[in-house]
């Protein structure tokens, strides 16, 4: 069978969600009749499939390709179907073939159709910038769901059935694990363009996303219980019908904040247990623990909030820095009392909007300091740093033990279906460690529980909702630890004071992996601890890998280089101020030298005018007094005067022109009055 074959045949578990109702029909069976009918749709034979055919299709096929429905519950499916006009037989000799209706066939071929346009969209929107095309990545793409939903929904029947164990828990589904699988089967694909897209897929929010990883894992989910519990039990009312659910403290933060991750679950969880007859209560000592972790997270942020790089924020996961972030974006400053003023008075909210209920017992101020109690909180702390890769604080671990066992005792005392329901994936696997400790387990998570109700308490109307509630759900499931960070792995960096806001966000937030693997159980608010804390945050930084010091190296020498420049454009600029500065000196030395040279002419014409008059006064005074018989002889006999007339004029021309305009004039006679600048 080629992979084309097995894309096909796979597509049926995301083509649309089992719908069904218990009270109108059998759950098992009406599940086993869409499965035929998606079979028979995929084989797409015109003369129909022989009961041995249709089971060599794969009916129902896990990952080891068995079977889960036997060839009877087969035979029985299919004679159902006939009688429902949605399957018809035609007989040939030796054998009997089945196909579907006309009305079945389109009916399921529009499903079909919109499933397929609608993963392919996915495909193209994923693999967009994929050399090869995105087409080359279909059928790896969905073997990988394929992979995750299948081991997801084996997951979840095995802890509603008490199978899972601890060890087990550690090995629940997850991304990385089906991206080996795929990587290795399809080595030609780029894997970083693979393992970056599977990754989108997974925690980017959009609608066609939501509705693939929830038919998928719902229609996993339904299968996986037909396999593993061929009575149909898992499926049933008797699961939790008219059962007890305690609310873990996460549960009831997400209950009564509208932002938070699973408010829209638990609005979904609360109609159906009135649905169902699910009672709901939560325990005083979980509104306690409620108080405790309004306060702490408001601690927390009014200490590192401003300190988060902005790249990393959004990395963050909890409730309150979400909204504490929403709010600064919104106005620019925060309120932190209105922040929280929600959590005030938690049970009337509870109450008013999920009738739960209040219990409070002297019984849990007895077990707090039990033997039992001490060994179970160790326990949990253990599972959850396994599970989560960081410790649990032992209050918190307290508070699950004490709830956890007050779930035991409600069970064994009351015979009541009660169960804890909380968002701590490491919780539901925890057994209390007594001879008597039950098979069951005592909790479930919010969403697995979704997973149950979902075929017979979700309506048609709300599927939409749903999906978009279970994929927020299985994102902080299925994804790695490390893509997310919590507040509190910040509070290192405030209680050494070390300004983190404005370091690479790079370097941050392999800083804090560095400080879990290198520095798990330090505390830094222990000077002796702190100081070591220091030097494993110095250690790291000095790396010459890290951003930060790669960063510091570029912008020393991007320093160096810009000064470098600037001392070039100064030289150049000086250079133009002393080629300004001789440009202007020549400039006004020419005006000056023009001006005088103007000036010179002006004053020059005064000289012989004066020059004139002087010579024709004394040629007059030569002329009258003189002596001789004519004009000429007259002013021979007095030459003196002329010339006495000549040098008074030389003598005022050089006053009243001075040096400088004589020299201006530029006659050749200039030359010889040279100054002093002249000479040097």
């Amino acid at each position: 069978m080629n992979a084309s074959d097995i894309a096909r045949q796979r597509s049926v578990l995301f083509s649309a969600r089992m719908r069904f109702s218990p009270e109108t029909q059998p759950v098992r069976e009406t599940a086993i009749d869409k499965i035929l009918e998606q079979n028979l749709l995929v084989a797409d034979s015109d003369g129909g499939l022989t009961l041995q055919e249709i089971e060599q299709q794969g009916a129902i096929c896990f990952a080891g390709g068995t079977p889960a429905i036997s060839r009877l519950d087969m035979q029985r499916s299919l004679e159902r179907l006939i009688e429902a006009d949605r399957v018809i037989m035609s007989a040939e000799p030796g054998q009997e073939r089945y196909r579907l209706s006309e009305q079945a066939l389109q009916e399921l071929w529009e499903i079909q159709r919109s499933a397929e346009a609608r993963f392919a969209r996915v495909v193209s929107r994923l693999f967009r910038n994929a050399k090869e095309g995105p087409s080359a990545y279909t059928t790896p793409f969905l073997e990988c769901l394929c992979i995750i939903f299948s081991q997801l929904g084996e997951a979840y029947v095995r802890l509603l059935k008490g199978e899972i164990g601890s060890d087990e828990l550690l090995r629940l589904p997850n991304v990385l694990r089906a991206l080996r699988e795929v990587k290795a089967k399809y080595l030609s694909v780029n894997h970083s363009l693979f393992e970056a897209a599977v990754f989108s897929f997974f925690q980017d929010s959009d609608p066609d996303y939501d509705a693939i990883k929830w038919n998928m894992a719902q229609n996993y989910y339904v299968a996986k219980a037909l396999g593993l519990d061929p009575s149909g039990y898992l499926l049933s009312e008797q699961v939790f019908g008219n059962a007890v659910f305690y609310l873990d403290t996460n549960v009831i933060i997400d209950a009564l904040e509208p932002q938070a991750r699973c408010y829209r679950s638990f609005k979904a969880l609360g109609r159906a247990c009135r649905q169902l007859q699910i009672e709901l209560n939560v325990c005083q000592i979980s509104l306690d623990e409620l108080r405790r972790v309004v306060e702490d997270r408001r601690e927390i942020i009014a200490k590192v909030a401003d300190q988060v790089p902005d790249d990393t924020s959004p990395k963050i996961s909890g409730l309150f820095f979400k909204l504490y972030r929403e709010q600064l974006a919104s106005t620019g400053t925060v309120d932190l009392d209105a922040l929280f003023a929600g959590f005030d008075h938690p049970m009337e909210g509870l109450s008013e909007l999920y009738e739960v209920e209040l219990i409070d017992d002297l019984w849990f101020t007895e077990a707090e300091n039990q033997p039992e109690t001490e060994k179970f909180v160790e326990q949990i702390k253990l599972t959850y740093q396994a599970r989560r890769g960081r410790p649990k604080r032992k209050r918190s671990a307290l508070h699950d033990a004490l709830l956890m066992r007050w779930i035991q005792l409600e069970r064994e005392q009351t015979a009541r279906n009660t169960w804890l329901v909380t968002l701590d994936i490491s919780l539901p696997s925890l057994l209390p460690q007594e001879e008597d400790a039950p098979v069951r387990p005592l909790a479930i998570t919010l969403d697995a529980l979704l997973q149950w109700i979902s075929p017979m308490a979700i309506q048609d109307d709300a599927e939409d909702e749903a999906a978009a509630i279970f994929s927020e759900a299985v994102k902080y499931q299925l994804l790695p630890q490390e893509s997310f960070f919590e507040l509190r792995d910040f509070l290192v960096f405030a209680e050494m004071e070390w300004s983190c806001k404005e370091l690479p966000a790079e370097d941050v937030e392999e800083c804090i992996r560095y400080l879990k693997a290198n520095a798990p159980n330090l505390d830094p608010s222990d000077p002796a601890d702190r100081e070591k804390i220091a030097h494993e945050i110095s250690k790291f930084f000095a790396d010459p890998g890290r951003k930060y010091k790669q960063e510091v190296q570029r912008l020393e020498a991007e320093i160096a280089r810009r000064e470098e420049k600037h001392e070039r454009e100064l030289e150049e600029l000086n250079e133009r101020i002393e080629k300004f500065e001789r440009e202007r000196v020549e400039q006004e030395e020419k005006k000056r030298k023009e001006a005088l040279k103007k000036s010179a002419r002006i004053r020059m014409s005064v000289v012989i005018l004066l020059f004139l008059v002087i010579e024709a006064v004394a040629v007059y005074c030569a002329w009258q007094y003189g002596v001789g018989t004519n004009f000429f002889q007259k002013v021979k006999s007095l030459w003196e005067l002329p010339t006495i007339a000549f040098a008074i004029s030389v003598v005022l021309s050089w006053f009243i022109l001075g040096k400088e305009r004589i020299r201006a004039l530029s006659w050749p006679f200039t030359k010889l009055l040279k100054d002093e600048a002249d000479i040097r």
